[in-house]
């Protein structure tokens, strides 16, 4: 049980302002590009190339203490996001020489789950991290239908480079004004 008597921990400090300032840009930088219409068309779909959440969920997984720690986490985070999304798009692959059947999908996206826990695990991934990789497979694998999440896989990556980017970026200028 933590101690509730710590009277200044309601107060934000230096890496709640960064993350904050992070999601800030992300958000601005969306919505940008949503106003510009600036989005990947699927069929009838358009893809957001930037993704809110998907950046925004990559700053508060990425930003750390300092740049190097910021690095190392946002480093991690690409890479079982890079692997969550391969796997998932094997598996969409599957499902859609399966002729994408939904009774299907449900064991393939199952069986897809261990080797991706598994190949985040040997890319020297902790256990959160791979879940995290393991998220980012089952958003490619089941968010969407047909051929479009295989974009999405592609977009859901950017997006997380993107916002690994904006926290390596704010960290550093942060350190700079110290």
């Amino acid at each position: 049980m933590q101690q509730q008597n710590n009277k200044t921990s309601w107060r934000p400090n230096g890496l709640d302002l960064r993350i904050a300032v992070c999601v800030l840009v992300c958000c601005l930088v969306s919505t940008v590009l949503t106003a510009l219409d600036l989005k990947f068309p699927v069929g009838e779909m358009r893809l957001d190339v930037i993704q809110k959440m998907t950046a925004c969920i990559s700053c508060l997984l990425c930003c750390q203490d300092g740049v190097e720690d910021s690095r190392k986490a946002g480093g991690m985070r690409v890479l079982v996001t890079a692997v969550g999304g391969v796997c998932g798009m094997a598996v969409v692959a599957a499902d859609l020489a399966l002729g994408s059947n939904p009774w299907l999908l449900a064991p393939l996206m199952a069986a897809g789950l261990v080797p991706t826990l598994c190949l985040c695990r040997l890319a020297g991934a902790l256990a959160f991290n791979a879940r995290i990789g393991a998220i980012s497979y089952l958003l490619v694998a089941g968010t969407l239908s047909g051929s479009a999440r295989l974009w999405y896989a592609l977009f859901r990556l950017v997006s997380t480079v993107f916002g690994a980017l904006v926290v390596w970026a704010v960290t550093a200028l942060a350190r700079q004004k110290r």
